[in-house]
């Protein structure tokens, strides 16, 4: 029994042997192993789907209140996807791997978008309440309403139109990452773009809107080459002028509302995101 023991132990691998040459390519594997799944992960493809079909969402000439709350539900939804990839432990291994510059601008780039997205939401807040005071006192026949929310409408249009420059600093990232972390790279990258693109189509779009004179079709605002056609329909047929039609005003303090809820909720979303990269990083 002895003897079979010791030759048990003592046979040995040739170094040409196929037995000798495993553990290398083993190893191999195992590191890749820990980095994104590949891009048939359901979640990769969902997003990028996804993402194909945001980047075709701003190629129209309706621009309504209606089409701007679909692009924010399509924002959160995709933030939502990413969310998810980052709570993967192949992620999070990925994220603890990448440069310090490119995470701390993607970072930057969110804080961007969190900023925006609460100014916006004090700027919408007021003006819906003003909206709401001028619809009254049209009502009423009172008028320093009604020019209450003339000024609020100015006030709107160029405090929300300065937005988009914010949410294009944002979109700014280091390039792509190479090497077993790029997918994961080319995803956040391509989240932040479509991100700006609606943000940007959100806040200049309403500032066009409300800046609009009926008398100057072609252009807004003095010296502004602004393009009519990116503003929203519903917020440019409201001007409130003498005998203003009270459906048209209500359809519109409903839109509101409903811009509100939306970017209300991508705000949370965005919040999420940030701080799922944080925790990919500390953890």
């Amino acid at each position: 029994m002895v003897g079979v023991f010791r030759r048990s132990l003592s046979f040995p691998n040739k170094p040409g042997s196929a037995a000798a040459r495993q553990p290398k390519p083993r190893i191999s594997r195992h590191l890749r192993s820990i980095s994104l799944p590949c891009r048939s992960h359901p979640l990769i493809s969902s997003l990028k789907d996804e993402i194909a079909n945001l980047r075709s969402w701003s190629s129209t000439d309706h621009r309504t209140a209606a089409w701007l709350c679909h692009g924010l539900a399509a924002v959160k939804l995709i933030h939502d996807y990413l969310d998810d990839i980052l709570q993967l432990p192949q992620s999070r291994e990925s994220m603890r791997r990448l440069s310090t510059t490119w995470v701390e601008n993607v970072l930057e780039g969110f804080l961007r978008f969190i900023d925006a997205y609460g100014i916006f939401q004090n700027l919408i807040l007021g003006f819906l309440e003003e909206h709401v005071a001028a619809h009254v006192g049209m009502r009423r026949k009172e008028e320093t309403k009604v020019e209450l929310y003339r000024k609020a409408r100015k006030r709107m249009a160029k405090e929300t139109g300065q937005l988009g420059s914010v949410v294009r600093a944002g979109v700014t990232v280091a390039a792509v990452v190479s090497g077993e972390e790029e997918e994961l790279t080319a995803a956040v990258k391509d989240v932040m773009e479509v991100t700006g693109m609606v943000s940007v189509a959100v806040f200049e779009g309403i500032g066009v809107s409300l800046g609009w004179r009926r008398r100057n079709r072609n252009w807004i605002g003095k010296g502004k080459k602004v393009k009519v056609e990116n503003g929203i329909m519903e917020f440019m047929e409201v001007s409130v002028k003498k005998g203003e039609d009270e459906v048209k005003m209500k359809d519109l303090e409903n839109w509101i509302g409903s811009i509100q809820n939306a970017t209300q909720n991508l705000f949370r979303t965005l919040m999420n995101t940030r701080v799922s990269i944080l925790n990919a990083l500390s953890h």
